[in-house]
């Protein structure tokens, strides 16, 4: 078990028992979801995966391999409306050929996904205590979920693609998110996460809903974790509303400064639902002038996207 020594404030320390199945609410949009993310820059790949399940145990998953180093495209797999049993738990988790066994310490997992010509096999590892959103004291928004956590790692591993095998060691992150789930009612955001080695791991989630802007996250560095307190950033886009580049600085409750600059060398879209887009964007990056892994998503209603893409075919792509 991780130290809760490492946090600035004790009362954000999430109970490993959270690293399992929770018994979700009678309420609409119900559900529990854990996504798994690697970047690697300078092999040209990234992946990430990505499963879900609802109050009635019926679940799914979505995966992909990306990025410069595959010039037929990105490999991605998806299942969805796969009956689960109200006792399978994450330790021992499969749907079709994704399988994921956490080890409910919120310490260790292991993720594999097979799918033809390609294939995905990693250990994660936890370097620092789980953030969870509601221990926070802004809290979790109830309409995203009634708690969520996450945490950076180590990640090992290999991917394999068209018979060339990629072997890694390297950093990752993951989340797990249970309760209401409102794509549509959140108009943007970038959720960014981190890591440079095993000492320094960062997240910060600017959400932008019904008019305001909220922040949550961590900086774990220098052996402290501590809530983030502010977020500046500079950005750039393509005509698709794809990352291009993410430089920014954050503040934490230490009193803290985190300065970061990236480039995004490869984008994934993702659709959880027909009006909504998420745009994976691996990213190589530097941390306080270390060299660092990174991973930023951007959120848009899809109807944004078109709209952009629209004014490009017609030459009116306005600069902002």
């Amino acid at each position: 078990m991780l130290d809760r020594n490492l946090l600035a404030n004790p009362a954000m320390w999430l109970e490993p028992a959270n690293d399992g199945r929770h018994q979700l609410r009678d309420a609409p949009a119900m559900r529990e979801s854990i996504p798994y993310i690697v970047s690697l820059p300078e092999q040209g790949l990234a992946a990430f995966v990505y499963t879900w399940v609802d109050r009635q145990s019926v679940a799914g998953y979505a995966c992909a391999i990306f990025g410069p180093a595959l010039p037929d495209g990105p490999v991605v797999g998806r299942m969805d409306g796969v009956q689960m049993q109200p006792d399978d738990n994450f330790d021992d988790w499969r749907i079709g050929d994704f399988y994921l066994s956490q080890d409910l310490e919120m310490h260790r997992a292991r993720i594999e996904w097979k799918t033809d010509g390609a294939a995905l096999a990693m250990d994660f590892e936890a370097t620092h205590p789980a953030y969870g959103f509601a221990n926070d004291p802004r809290g979790c928004w109830e309409f995203f979920a009634d708690d969520r956590l996450e945490q950076g790692g180590l990640a090992r591993g290999t991917i394999t693609v068209g018979g060339k095998e990629y072997p890694f060691d390297a950093t990752g992150h993951r989340d797990h998110s249970w309760g209401a789930r409102d794509w549509e009612i959140t108009h943007h955001w970038k959720w960014l996460v981190a890591q440079s080695g095993a000492d320094i791991a960062l997240h910060v989630f600017q959400m932008f809903v019904r008019g305001k802007i909220e922040l949550r996250g961590f900086v774990f560095k220098d052996g402290q974790q501590a809530e983030v307190t502010g977020f500046e950033c500079d950005f750039e886009l393509d005509d698709a509303l794809r990352q291009k580049t993410l430089n920014g600085t954050i503040t934490d409750s230490l009193g803290r400064t985190t300065v970061f600059t990236s480039s995004c060398f490869a984008v994934q879209p993702l659709h959880p639902e027909p009006h909504t887009c998420l745009y994976e964007g691996a990213l190589d990056m530097v941390i306080d002038g270390r060299k660092s892994l990174g991973w930023v998503e951007f959120k848009w209603p899809q109807a944004d996207i078109d709209h952009s893409l629209q004014l490009a075919s017609e030459g009116r792509a306005y600069k902002v």
